[in-house]
């Protein structure tokens, strides 16, 4: 992507990008979160464009959650997971968590993790759960009770069965997302998530082609103008696998048109989905 300085040709571009003709970005500076932008004189990092607004978010929710997900310096590489550079001086954010440092850490794993750490930390255990796609559903509160998950890898039959004690730890907890993101993805995550009707998004839904290949992004911000009219803020794993990166591009989308075109992707149909 290229960074356009001018405000004026910004302003352009942003205006074109409502109409579906393409999409507007804009250069900020540094900032630890999605959030800070009052707390320094300088422009903010991934901030919205002129004239829009931060919605407001529940303390505590998963939309806020991905609002405040924690960045690495501005201007840090993005990378695979097996360390070497996608691009020099990333342009947009990317996300310092952990993620992006397997093989298995790709598209639809992104979201799966975003999802499934925040349900973690509010010890919403119940809620975790993610089918494989065979259809088998692997449910962390079982695995957290020591049930473990065993797969004939002839037939790809899946069973639970109780090998150890009890351990509600972060380290079980990831031993429990790697084996998620080895046998799900965009197919099996398309038929979990609910069709969005409505023509605007949330923080927090997901936008999905499910298949062999297939692809997805996730809604990470939201700003608003005036008028009404909405704009947002997307982040992405890839396949390579890689770290979560945040465009630094805000993106007006009306789920009503089947079509969306993001770096790296071109989603068609019902794209426009949510968590049940």
């Amino acid at each position: 992507m290229k960074t356009i300085h001018s405000i004026s040709v910004i302003l352009t571009v942003f205006l074109l990008s409502c109409t579906g003709q393409t999409n507007g970005q804009s250069q900020q500076s540094v900032q630890k979160t999605l959030d800070e932008q009052h707390q320094t004189a300088r422009p903010q990092r991934l901030a919205p464009p002129r004239g829009y607004e931060k919605v407001k978010l529940p303390e505590g929710s998963f939309a806020s959650f991905l609002r405040h997900l924690p960045l690495k310096e501005a201007g840090s590489d993005l990378h695979y997971y097996n360390g070497s550079v996608k691009q020099r001086n990333y342009d947009g954010a990317v996300v310092d968590v952990d993620f992006g440092y397997g093989v298995a850490d790709q598209c639809a794993d992104a979201v799966i993790y975003l999802r499934a750490v925040w349900l973690w930390r509010t010890k919403q255990y119940d809620k975790i759960h993610f089918n494989f796609t065979n259809g088998f559903r692997a449910d962390y509160a079982r695995w957290a009770k020591g049930e473990r998950i065993h797969i004939d890898k002839n037939t790809w039959k899946c069973w639970y069965s109780k090998d150890t004690g009890a351990d509600y730890s972060y380290k079980t907890f990831r031993k429990y997302l790697n084996i998620v993101f080895t046998y799900a993805g965009t197919a099996s995550l398309e038929k979990e998530l609910s069709t969005i009707t409505g023509k605007e998004l949330q923080v927090g839904d997901v936008i999905i082609n499910g298949g062999h290949p297939g692809h997805t992004v996730i809604v990470v911000d939201k700003a608003v103008n005036k008028a009404g009219e909405a704009v947002y803020l997307l982040a992405q794993g890839y396949t390579p696998a890689q770290e979560i990166e945040i465009f630094n591009q805000w993106f007006c989308i009306n789920p009503q048109v089947k079509y969306l075109e993001t770096p790296g992707w071109y989603f068609r149909g019902n794209y426009a989905k949510r968590f049940q």
